[in-house]
């Protein structure tokens, strides 16, 4: 997705962003839906991953999206997936994005309703959505296009789904793991190796996480903990690299720029330079 989609997942009623909750039997697998409008996406867009796979669609029909990733050029259609460890990845709109609806998916139960395994991104981090949408994607697409409001698209949506959901197994544990992680703020696995040592030991967690998640413990906390230091980067006024760097688990400011390098292709001042801003 792009990255600025991210700081609106905590506020999603403010701007024109608006959050609905999918159907009583696909809540263990949609976080829920959103409804972006154009003002959060003009041209050269930044793509990443919280480690929440989404599935994406352009308000219209008749749209495609283009990716590079690398340096290689690539064109999805209207609906496309996100997901995996998304490094040097934009979307390069010819046009500022007239509006998305996005899907988000709980880590796993993605792969589970599109019969899909974790390995799906590891060559691929954006693809389009109809190569694993599976049977009756043609006639859903026409019902989510032809639907003149919000609420048709999401009963078109949550009847897509329904059809898809199958039995099983998800650890709940896995899903209390996240939760830990989010809450505590963990940062490194030998810090989440201690905090779940009383229950769980690191194999399971790096078994469970390639299973359920498609990414190692290692890399999805590498994924969090990037995230939170780009956002607090953009709001932050002083744009002080070191102390932001510091706040989110960095040994300094150069093990922040480089993973920033890694996640974007450029540095951070030549990254926020590019769009308007300068950092200190």
């Amino acid at each position: 997705m792009p990255i600025s989609f991210f700081k609106y997942i905590a506020s999603p009623d403010e701007n024109g962003v608006a959050r609905f909750t999918p159907s009583d039997d696909l809540k263990e697998y949609v976080e829920g839906y959103y409804f972006l409008n154009e003002a959060h996406f003009a041209g050269r867009e930044l793509f990443f991953n919280d480690g929440y796979p989404v599935v994406a669609f352009m308000q219209t029909k008749d749209k495609k999206t283009r990716i590079n990733a690398d340096g290689d050029l690539t064109l999805v259609g209207n609906a496309w997936v996100c997901g995996g460890m998304l490094r040097n990845i934009y979307c390069e709109s010819p046009a500022s994005f007239d509006g998305l609806f996005v899907m988000r998916f709980y880590p796993g139960a993605f792969f589970r309703l599109f019969e899909t395994g974790p390995k799906l991104f590891d060559q691929r981090q954006v693809l389009d959505f109809s190569e694993i949408a599976g049977f009756g994607f043609e006639a859903f697409n026409n019902v989510f296009y032809s639907a003149s409001s919000e609420d048709q698209k999401i009963e078109a949506i949550n009847r897509f789904l329904s059809a898809k959901v199958s039995i099983h197994s998800y650890p709940d544990v896995l899903t209390d793991v996240l939760e830990l992680i989010d809450k505590q703020g963990i940062q490194t696995v030998k810090a989440l190796v201690n905090a779940c040592k009383a229950r769980l030991s690191y194999k399971w967690l790096e078994r469970n996480f390639k299973k359920h998640l498609g990414v190692s413990p290692k890399n999805y906390l590498l994924m969090r903990r990037f995230l939170h230091a780009y956002l607090d980067l953009q709001d932050t006024k002083t744009k002080d690299l070191l102390q932001v760097a510091l706040d989110n688990g960095y040994c300094d400011a150069n093990h922040f720029i480089k993973d920033f390098r890694k996640f974007s292709g450029v540095p951070p001042k030549t990254y926020f330079l590019n769009s308007g801003t300068s950092i200190g």
